[in-house]
């Protein structure tokens, strides 16, 4: 089934919805980490197992969602998953108790990990001439955007009509969300495949070096991207002693811009004869950014922020469509393909992020802290000489690529 230009544009922009609302459901737990303590009689500390729980449902059901992809096909998972996502963050708004909210942010966890890579997929499968850089990078970005408006707006909300009416509020959003997008998402031919045929597609991309190459090539960097948005407002004010609203505004444009950089990432991926080159510089631009935060001005911060920003998009944009161009990841992979990656990087990465969180950010170290980001984001990149059919790729050999 070819879908018309008007078709395919109307349905990645209801994916670009329930991308930004996706996100706003990832961050909307973090800035109200003290009103949801004291409503459930925890420490604050002890609220943090809510988000480690969260993380290691997104991170240990990605390959799964690419499975099941395979098998159900990329519509129903994906729809399945902002489904779950919405019941579960309705649960958590009304847990009675500590263990059944951190159950409820677990499932909260899963269904991200069943929509994100086969709504990737669906992209993919709707651009399959032209445009498809754009088009992804338009998704990757709408992350951002919910992000921003979470780390921004959620204490505000809470405070105005209480923490669990915000995560209410987010929970029945989703739940809007996934009925337009039930409604506006075509009906695709999907896979009929069998079990045999599920176990040898999914071994095959399991196996694939470039893949594995690109996940732990890029894991510093997806580590550095989460754990700066986590620690900037409290560096912002507690050393620099700067406002909330100024502290929260620097930390908005740092994830924000990515709204930006993922358009551009994606088109200029597309275009560039080795783009493998352009994500690497980018990425080590994030690094730099990072690593000069500790050093620059205050008038400098939100110039920083919104560079890092950009190019944060423009790295995730760029390695996630250059993915979808192995000859390996035919269209129905697509999904499975994604989510080893972002397994590989939210697994290992939030692992990471734990130890530094604990013994570096923790104690005060805010300048270490953010000089390991930037070298983090730097020590795995040599990944990248793995991935030899990436390197290989090139304008002329698009076209012969599946799906392309």
């Amino acid at each position: 089934m070819e879908l018309s230009p008007r078709e395919r544009d109307r349905a990645l922009g209801s994916l670009v919805l329930a991308r930004a609302c996706y996100a706003y459901n990832w961050y909307n737990v973090g800035p109200i980490q003290a009103a949801i303590a004291a409503g459930l009689a925890v420490s604050f500390g002890t609220v943090s197992l809510a988000l480690t729980l969260f993380l290691a449902g997104v991170g240990l059901f990605q390959v799964p969602a690419g499975i099941l992809s395979l098998r159900w096909g990329a519509r129903r998972t994906s729809l399945a998953g902002i489904s779950l996502m919405s019941v579960a963050a309705v649960g958590s708004a009304l847990a009675p108790n500590f263990p059944t909210f951190l159950v409820a942010r677990f499932l909260v966890g899963v269904g991200a990990a069943l929509f994100f890579s086969p709504a990737i997929g669906l992209v993919a499968r709707y651009y399959r001439d032209r445009g498809r850089g754009v088009a992804i990078g338009l998704y990757n970005g709408a992350f951002n955007l919910g992000a921003g408006v979470a780390v921004f707006l959620t204490s505000l909300v809470a405070s105005a009509i209480g923490w669990r009416e915000s995560l209410l509020l987010g929970g029945a959003l989703m739940g809007a969300i996934t009925l337009e997008n039930l409604w506006v998402l075509p009906h695709l031919d999907e896979p009929r495949l069998t079990r045999a045929e599920v176990r040898s597609r999914t071994r095959g991309i399991l196996r694939n070096r470039d893949l594995w190459a690109l996940g732990l090539a890029f894991l510093g960097f997806w580590v550095a991207e989460f754990a700066l948005a986590q620690y900037y407002v409290p560096w912002a004010e507690g050393p620099l002693g700067l406002s909330p609203l100024v502290a929260g505004g620097m930390d908005a444009v740092l994830v924000m811009s990515s709204v930006l950089g993922g358009p551009i990432g994606g088109y200029l991926t597309e275009r560039l004869r080795r783009p493998l080159r352009a994500i690497v510089l980018s990425a080590v631009i994030t690094a730099a950014a990072a690593a000069a935060l500790p050093f620059a001005p205050v008038y400098a911060l939100w110039a920083l922020a919104a560079i890092y920003g950009l190019f944060t998009g423009v790295v995730f944009a760029g390695f996630y469509l250059m993915a979808t161009w192995l000859p390996e990841v035919s269209p129905e992979r697509v999904p499975l393909a994604l989510g080893l990656m972002n397994g590989i990087q939210v697994t290992s990465g939030s692992a990471i992020v734990l130890v530094v969180g604990l013994g570096v950010f923790g104690p005060g170290e805010f300048a270490l802290g953010f000089l390991l980001l930037g070298l983090v984001t730097l020590l795995p990149l040599p990944f990248l000489v793995g991935a030899r059919g990436l390197s290989r790729t090139s304008r002329g050999d698009r076209a012969a690529l599946p799906g392309g």
